[in-house]
């Protein structure tokens, strides 16, 4: 069952019982005082009745200068006195009962009998009942009965009043109310329906941009006007179809960089390959080779295994740092940097350059030997961009709970539309200087890794012709009491 399904008939029976309810009870009140009041004019009639009898009795107990009738001429008055009483639309009938039960006067319609009254009940005491007459199935009359006594004499009187009309008229009423909760509820049975749609309108649109977002449309967007329910549901299904669309282009990227990582890596490795397997031809092929040639060879196939000693090196290094546990702890600084320039001399003095290094006394959470690596590859790449006599820098400043780590070089620079993907494996700007040099394309991706597993940032800036300068933040180390950190990748 749909959800307007749901909600138009819940609300419409709700809606029918109590309108059901309301007019039952309405009914009923009016009913029961419509009856009351039916009731008390009855009760009148009756003592007015009662009192027409007694001064009958009365009246001829004085013509014959009694002081008190005798039973039988008491029963014979009151039977005379009630039968001049004539009947009309209201009085249908009057009967007097002796204290015996015995009908001594009788014109009530058949079917029709007054009431038990005792004289415990008091003089006064009145009691009615609705009936319905045998002779006339549509005739209904409230009978009453009430003790008197007459000259001693107890005796019941009794009367029939007539009050079809008025059970005519509940009736009709109560078939007006019928009929009118039935319009009532068909009325609001149509009003509810066209409410139900235009509330759940709204809805009906989420549902179908849903489904278009679940076959694939991710850039569908939900009209976010208003501020009820619907309006917070369908921000919240936007911020999850974005979420969605930006997950899928994070795959489709990383997708994409995986087929460019491997063909890159292909090429890479095919071409120092075909250089070790065509001079190692050249050694094995020809009868004779000189000693010149023989030396060149085996230089340009060291050269080219050192080469792809160094690829795989840095690419296991790569691999490994998405997924090892890495233990962070505690290191000076400036102890760092100086390994590291004193490994780096001999390179910077056959390249011509001049490396300056400039550290204050912090401590970083490092891991030492990538942390090293992470310098080296930096200063590394400034050597490849540089120029014979030139000079690297490498300088740090603390300040503020972190401390920067600057490393320039004043070499080609790189072009401002290639700075964001110096990053990526295997993306080089000069790629035929960057072989030539050694270079594989990876130092720059392996030092965002790196700067990673360190909770640090990385900030490349630079210019053709005018070098470039790389910038490293990293937290200083907070005191601590024993322990090591884990950076988990």
């Amino acid at each position: 069952m749909r959800l307007w399904q749901k909600i138009f008939l819940t609300t419409l029976a709700l809606m029918v019982l109590s309108t059901t309810l309301v007019s039952v009870l309405l009914l009923k009140t009016s009913r029961d005082a419509l009856w009351q009041r039916e009731g008390q004019r009855a009760v009148t009639q009756q003592r007015y009745l009662a009192g027409i009898l007694r001064a009958g009795v009365v009246s001829r107990r004085l013509q014959l200068g009694l002081v008190q009738l005798e039973e039988d001429e008491a029963r014979q008055t009151a039977v005379q006195v009630l039968s001049q009483q004539a009947t009309d639309s209201y009085l249908s009938g009057i009967v007097l009962l002796d204290s015996a039960g015995a009908a001594l006067y009788d014109s009530m319609p058949r079917g029709l009998s007054p009431l038990p009254v005792s004289e415990e009940d008091g003089p006064d005491a009145t009691v009615y009942a609705l009936r319905r007459g045998l002779d006339d199935d549509e005739q209904w009359c409230l009978v009453c009965a009430m003790p008197i006594t007459l000259e001693s004499v107890a005796f019941r009187l009794g009367a029939a009043y007539d009050v079809t009309s008025l059970q005519r008229e509940l009736s009709a009423q109560a078939e007006r109310t019928v009929l009118l909760c039935l319009g009532s509820s068909f009325a609001g049975a149509a009003l509810l329906m066209v409410l139900v749609w235009f509330l759940l309108r709204p809805l009906a649109a989420l549902d179908r941009s849903a489904r278009r977002v679940a076959s694939g449309r991710y850039s569908e967007r939900l009209d976010e006007s208003g501020s009820d329910e619907l309006a917070a549901l369908a921000r919240d299904m936007n911020a999850m179809a974005q979420a969605v669309q930006d997950r899928v282009g994070q795959l489709e990227q990383v997708a994409e960089d995986r087929r460019v990582f491997i063909g890159n890596l292909a090429h890479e490795m095919k071409t120092p390959l075909t250089s070790i397997l065509g001079f190692a031809d050249l050694l094995y092929l020809p009868k004779e080779v000189s000693d010149a040639d023989r030396v060149e060879y085996a230089r340009v196939i060291s050269e080219e295994a050192k080469r792809l000693k160094s690829l795989s090196g840095k690419l296991l290094e790569l691999i490994t740092l998405g997924s090892a546990n890495i233990e962070l702890a505690p290191a000076p600084l400036n102890e760092v940097v100086d390994e590291v320039a004193v490994s780096l001399r001999p390179v910077m003095e056959q390249s011509g350059l001049t490396l300056t290094c400039a550290c204050p006394d912090v401590t970083v959470d490092m891991d030492r030997e990538l942390f090293k690596s992470l310098l080296y590859n930096l200063l590394d790449n400034g050597r490849k961009a540089s120029e014979r006599g030139g000079t690297l820098e490498l300088s740090a400043n603390a300040g503020g709970g972190t401390v920067a780590i600057l490393v320039r070089d004043h070499g080609r620079g790189i072009p401002q539309d290639e700075i964001g993907k110096v990053t990526q494996p295997f993306y080089m700007v000069d790629k035929s200087r960057a072989r030539k040099a050694g270079g594989a394309g990876l130092g720059l991706a392996l030092c965002r890794e790196i700067t990673d597993v360190h909770r640090g940032t990385m900030d490349i800036r630079s210019a053709l012709g005018e070098g470039t300068l790389i910038t490293l933040t990293f937290p200083v180390s907070a005191p601590q009491e024993g322990g090591e950190i884990h950076a988990e990748r």
